[in-house]
C-alpha cells in the first residue's frame, strides 16, 4: 500500500478509522510503520490528540462490542459530531457506518466514545472519594491506611506501603501484614477493596500499588485506590499532591481522578498537585505521554517537560524544568524565580507549621535550591541572608515579617 504521498495533518478521528493503513498499523505494527508514524509526530504533520483518540476507539471496538439501546444512539452520535465540527455530519456518517460495517457494530464503537468524552469512570472511585470526605476526621498526627472499617496507624514522619500483585498482602515499612485477614469480617475480595492512604501534613508516605506503579505521596495528602485493579482499566483518586512512575501496561490505561482533573496515562511519569485549599491544578509530565480533560473541557495531551496548570476561570500549557516540580520526592526544593510567598507557603505546608504572613504581595522572586530534611528555622534563617525578611517562631507558628 503506497501511503508516500498521503496528507495526514487535517484527518479527524472518523478519517483515521477509516483509514486502511492506519488500522492495519496500529493493530499489527511493524518496525516500518511505527517509524512512519513517529516522524508524522515530530514533524508536526499530524494532530496527536485526534490521533490518540482515533487509536482508543480503534483499539476498544476490536476488544468490546457492548450493546446499547437504539434510542441512545442517536444521542451519543450527537455527542461524537459536536468533537468534528469541521467536517459535514452527513459525511462523517458515511465514511464511519461504512468502517464499522467492516469492523464491528455501531453500538460498540459509539458507546466506547460517550464513555471516552466524559472521562472513563466507570469504576465509580470518584464517588467513592466524595464518600469519604464525610468520614469522622481522625488525628492528623498519624499517618493513616483505611480499608473499609479497618484503620492501620503507621508511625514516622516518611513511611513506605507495598502491595503485592494479588492484593492479599502488603508490606508496611518492610513488615509484611496479611491484608485479607484484616478485611475478612467484611468478607471482600482484595478487586472489591478501597484503599484511602491519608498522610498528614509534615509527613510524606511511598505507595507501590499492586500493578507495581510506585507513587510518592506528599504531606497532607489522601490516595484512594482498589487493592487490585480491573482487567481492563486503572484508576485512583488523588487530593494533594503525588510523583508517580507509572507501569506501563497497554491493555489497561491508568487513570488519575482529582477533583478538576481527569487524566490519562500510559507508561508515564508525573506529577500531579491537587490540593482542594489551592487555586490551581498542576499536572507536570516527566516522561511519556498524558491526556488531561477538566471536569468541564475536552483533553489536551501534554509531553514531556510541560506543565498543564486548570483553574476553574482557565487553563494553560507551558514549557518548565520538571526538576523545579518533582524534586520534592527526593527531598530537596528546587525554585526558580517563584514568588517568595509561593516558597514560604510551601514550606509551612511540608513541615505542618502555621505561618502568618502580610496581606499583600512583595513582589520578591527567588531562585534556588533547599534541603528538605534541614530544621525549618534553620531553612528560614538561610532565606534571611538574601530576602529582607524576619520571622518570630511561637509554638508552631511563624509570624513573617518584610522590611
Amino acid at each position: 500500500m503506497c501511503i508516500m504521498y498521503k496528507d495526514y495533518s487535517k484527518y479527524q478521528v472518523f478519517d483515521f478509522l477509516h483509514d486502511d493503513y492506519f488500522v492495519e498499523t496500529m493493530l499489527h505494527p511493524t518496525l516500518e510503520s511505527s517509524i512512519f508514524w513517529k516522524v508524522l509526530f515530530e514533524s508536526g504533520k499530524i494532530d496527536e490528540n485526534v490521533f490518540l483518540s482515533a487509536y482508543a476507539l480503534l483499539k476498544e471496538l476490536h476488544e468490546q462490542k457492548p450493546e446499547v439501546p437504539e434510542e441512545r444512539i442517536e444521542i451519543l452520535w450527537q455527542h461524537i459530531t459536536e468533537t468534528n465540527r469541521k467536517k459535514q455530519i452527513k459525511a462523517k456518517q458515511i465514511c464511519f457506518l461504512h468502517y464499522l460495517a467492516v469492523a464491528c457494530s455501531i453500538a460498540g464503537i459509539l458507546f466506547f466514545s460517550y464513555r471516552w468524552i466524559d472521562g472513563f469512570n466507570r469504576s465509580g472511585i470518584t464517588d467513592i472519594a466524595k464518600v469519604n470526605k464525610v468520614h469522622t476526621q481522625y488525628p492528623d498526627n498519624q499517618i493513616l491506611l483505611i480499608s473499609g472499617d479497618h484503620i492501620t496507624e503507621i508511625e514516622g514522619t516518611q513511611v513506605s506501603v507495598e502491595h503485592d500483585t494479588a492484593g492479599a498482602r502488603l508490606k508496611i515499612n518492610q513488615q509484611a501484614v496479611n491484608f485479607a485477614q484484616a478485611n475478612a469480617e467484611e468478607e471482600q475480595t482484595p478487586s472489591r477493596i478501597y484503599n484511602e492512604l491519608r498522610v498528614p501534613y509534615g509527613k510524606r508516605a511511598f505507595l507501590r500499588l499492586s500493578d507495581g506503579s510506585s507513587i510518592w505521596v506528599n504531606t497532607g495528602t489522601k490516595v484512594i485506590y482498589p487493592s487490585v485493579f480491573a482487567d481492563d482499566m486503572r484508576e485512583i483518586y488523588v487530593e494533594g499532591e503525588i510523583y508517580a512512575e507509572v507501569f506501563y501496561d497497554k491493555d489497561r490505561p491508568f487513570f488519575i481522578q482529582t477533583s478538576q482533573l481527569n487524566i490519562r496515562v500510559l507508561g508515564t511519569i508525573l506529577n500531579v498537585t491537587a490540593y482542594k485549599e489551592d487555586l490551581k491544578t498542576h499536572v507536570v509530565l516527566v516522561d511519556g505521554l498524558i491526556d488531561v480533560k477538566p471536569i468541564d473541557g475536552k483533553y489536551t495531551l501534554v509531553r514531556p517537560d510541560q506543565l498543564f496548570s486548570y483553574s476553574e476561570q482557565s487553563y494553560a500549557l507551558t514549557t518548565v524544568q520538571t526538576e523545579n516540580y518533582t524534586s520534592w520526592h527526593k527531598g530537596i526544593y528546587l525554585f526558580k524565580s517563584e514568588a517568595i510567598e509561593n516558597i514560604l507557603l510551601r514550606l509551612a505546608r511540608y513541615y505542618n507549621v502555621t505561618m502568618k504572613l502580610p496581606p499583600n504581595p512583595t513582589g520578591i522572586t527567588v531562585s534556588g535550591k533547599l534541603e528538605l530534611k534541614d530544621d525549618l528555622s534553620q531553612i528560614l534563617n538561610g532565606l534571611l541572608e538574601i530576602v529582607p525578611m524576619n520571622f518570630v517562631k511561637k509554638d508552631n507558628e511563624y509570624i513573617i515579617g518584610y522590611y
